[in-house]
C-alpha cells in the first residue's frame, strides 16, 4: 500500500476562530474527473513501442552524409574537453573527416536503420595515429609487434539521444573483441577528466573482465606542471 493509500488514525483539532467560516462540505466541493494517461483500448506495445534496433557494422571508409552526421556526433562528444583537458581531443573537421576516409582505421558504427548513431575507431596501423610513438609500443610488446597485433583505440562517440543506453557498451565490447580475436593488445588513453567524472577506470576493468584471461593496466602517463611566476629573478 502506498503512502497515499494508508488510512490516518490521528485526530484533527479544529483551530478556527469562532467567527471564521466553516470549510465547504463534501457536497460543495467539485472534484476533477480522473483522466487516464493511456487509452485502455490501446494495446500496450502500441502505447509503449520498443526502442528502434541499433546494428553494428565494421566500415573501412565513411564519406558523404554519414561522415557529416558522425562529425557532428564527434563534436558533441569532444567539444567539452577543450576546456576540461590540456591535451587536445577536439580536432579540426578536415582532420576528422580524413580519418573517416582512411581505410587503415577500422570504424565500428552503430546504425539505427540508415542513420549512424555511434562510432568507435581503432587501428593496428600505428603510424596512422600521430599522437603516439609506434616505436615505444613495439618495444614494449615485441611479440605482439612481430605478429602485427598491437591495436590503438582512437575514440568512441555516441549521438546525444543514445547516451546512457547500451550502445556505448556494445561499441566498447565490439572494439575490444577485434584485437581479442587475434590474441592481441589494445592501447588507449583516457584524460583525467573522464577518469574522474565518467568512472573510466572501472569501465575499463569491467570490460577486461568480460574476456577470458583479460586484464587492463596503466602503462604510461604524461604529467603537466604549471609554474606561476609573479616576479622576475632578483636583479634582472
Amino acid at each position: 500500500m502506498s503512502i497515499a493509500d494508508t488510512p490516518s488514525t490521528s485526530t484533527i483539532t479544529d483551530r478556527r476562530a469562532p467567527d471564521e467560516a466553516a470549510p465547504a462540505s463534501e457536497t460543495d466541493i467539485v472534484r476533477p474527473t480522473p483522466t487516464s494517461l493511456q487509452d485502455p483500448d490501446t494495446p500496450i506495445l502500441e502505447a509503449h513501442p520498443p526502442k528502434p534496433r541499433v546494428d553494428l557494422t565494421h566500415e573501412a571508409v565513411i564519406e558523404g552524409d554519414d561522415a557529416e552526421t558522425l562529425w557532428e556526433t564527434y563534436r558533441s562528444n569532444f567539444a567539452e574537453l577543450e576546456s576540461e583537458a590540456i591535451l587536445q581531443h577536439m580536432f579540426d573537421k578536415d582532420e576528422v573527416l580524413a580519418e573517416f576516409a582512411d581505410p587503415r582505421i577500422i570504424k565500428v558504427v552503430g546504425w539505427e536503420g540508415s542513420e549512424p548513431v555511434g562510432l568507435g575507431m581503432l587501428t593496428k596501423h600505428l603510424e596512422a595515429v600521430p599522437q603516439i610513438s609506434p616505436r615505444y609500443l613495439r618495444a614494449k610488446y615485441p611479440e605482439h609487434a612481430e605478429l602485427d597485433r598491437i591495436y590503438y583505440g582512437i575514440l568512441v562517440a555516441i549521438s546525444p539521444g543514445y547516451r546512457g543506453r547500451t550502445l556505448s557498451q556494445r561499441l566498447y565490447m565490439e572494439m575490444w573483441n577485434i584485437p581479442a580475436t587475434e590474441g592481441g593488445v589494445l592501447i588507449f588513453d583516457v584524460c583525467q577528466y573522464n577518469r574522474t567524472n565518467r568512472d573510466a577506470d572501472a569501465m575499463a576493468q569491467l570490460a577486461a573482465s568480460m574476456f577470458p584471461g583479460g586484464s587492463v593496466g596503466h602503462i604510461d602517463s604524461q604529467t603537466w606542471y604549471a609554474a606561476e611566476l609573479p616576479n622576475p629573478l632578483p636583479g634582472t
